[in-house]
């Protein structure tokens, strides 16, 4: 009880605050009304060409699928290019010069992928599992009744071999679809900011020594202001997200609530760096000027203002696997774009172990002393 007391406390002091709504609010939504205006007339945000190497060393009705595959997800905006060697495949994608590489031999399809890729990437894989299903079951049939394929001709090809979700040319990821995601997970990180006042208020307002001399203990104390904190943002993200979908015609996909998790995760991963930082700092200005040198740089390697990929240097690229934002935009985009869960747990992960580090940090910080 006294928890969800603490708890009720924080959140009517946040949503209350007509400066911190503006900022969480109001700002990004504007945000991603600039940039998805200003990136609307240009492809530069958008997925562009899949590239795509193969090596052909399948059968002949494999080798004879694919290609009309190949020909059917060219008008789509999907290159493959042929290659010979094996090695110079596998080391091509090593590189990232290519999305991925489709190793054809004898009846299967071995797709190698870097561990690095992006949604091009997924988006490829995705395509090829779609083709491998499909031609498995064709001749799967085929084995048990011969005459199925000379009854259907050249089995329509076109029609039965590129049955793929999530690459119709009309479905394409807009720069409102970008930004939307983008800024959001970067005024999360913002969140960090409530985090810090939540106790730096406690202190500069005299009032965290009344409530130490109070029967509630101080893990109930830091157990509400974290659940506070935490859901405030979480309300804050909830009306730019829907903002963002009803107004700018987002796309957040059918699965919301793996999206709502991945969100949450980032949201108690800010909210303990910025209640630590309430404790390590013991001014609540300083502590906000370190967060605002940062933040952009986190969100910078993230790819919230720009995608990290397009801009051609693998150092940032390596770089950017440091910063929690990439993994949960990762995340996120995948889930919504090729409906694909990798990144997921590996998100969570990053996410919860920092909000771990952080919460025991203050836990500790705060048994050792008060406010």
């Amino acid at each position: 009880m006294r928890i969800l007391t603490i708890m009720l406390k924080e959140i009517k002091e946040i949503l209350y605050d007509k400066n911190v709504m503006a900022i969480m609010i109001l700002l990004p939504i504007v945000l991603i009304g600039i940039l998805g205006f200003a990136f609307s007339s240009t492809s530069d945000i958008k997925l562009g060409d899949i590239k795509v190497i193969y090596t052909d060393e399948g059968d002949t009705i494999l080798s004879q699928g694919f290609d009309i595959f190949i020909k059917e997800t060219d008008k789509m905006g999907v290159k493959f290019v042929e290659i010979k060697d094996v090695s110079k495949g596998i080391s091509e994608i090593e590189k990232r010069t290519y999305d991925g590489y489709a190793f054809l031999k004898g009846k299967d399809i071995t797709f190698y992928k870097n561990a690095h890729g992006d949604i091009k990437t997924e988006i490829a894989e995705s395509m090829i599992d779609s083709f491998v299903d499909t031609f498995k079951g064709m001749t799967a049939i085929a084995s048990q009744n011969p005459a199925f394929l000379k009854n259907r001709g050249d089995i329509n090809l076109n029609r039965e071999f590129v049955k793929i979700t999530s690459i119709d040319r009309k479905v394409k990821q807009t720069s409102f679809d970008y930004y939307s995601v983008t800024m959001l997970t970067l005024i999360i990180l913002y969140g960090a900011m409530s985090g810090v006042f939540s106790i730096d208020m406690e202190r500069t307002k005299k009032t965290g020594r009344r409530i130490l001399a109070s029967p509630v203990k101080k893990y109930e104390i830091l157990i509400g202001k974290v659940l506070g904190v935490t859901f405030s943002v979480f309300i804050q993200a909830l009306i730019i997200i829907f903002f963002s979908k009803y107004i700018f015609g987002a796309n957040w996909g059918n699965d919301i609530i793996t999206v709502f998790v991945i969100i949450i995760s980032e949201i108690i991963f800010v909210v303990g760096l910025g209640v630590s930082l309430g404790f390590i700092i013991k001014n609540g200005a300083m502590a906000q000027g370190l967060l605002n040198g940062i933040i952009p740089f986190i969100a910078f390697l993230g790819g919230s203002y720009y995608p990290v990929k397009e801009m051609g240097s693998q150092f940032i690229e390596r770089l950017s696997n440091f910063s929690p934002i990439t993994w949960t935009n990762t995340a996120i985009f995948n889930v919504i774009w090729v409906g694909n869960y990798q990144y997921v747990p590996t998100a969570l992960m990053v996410n919860l172990i920092l909000a771990a580090f952080f919460i025991v940090l203050s836990a500790y910080l705060f048994r050792r002393e008060a406010f």
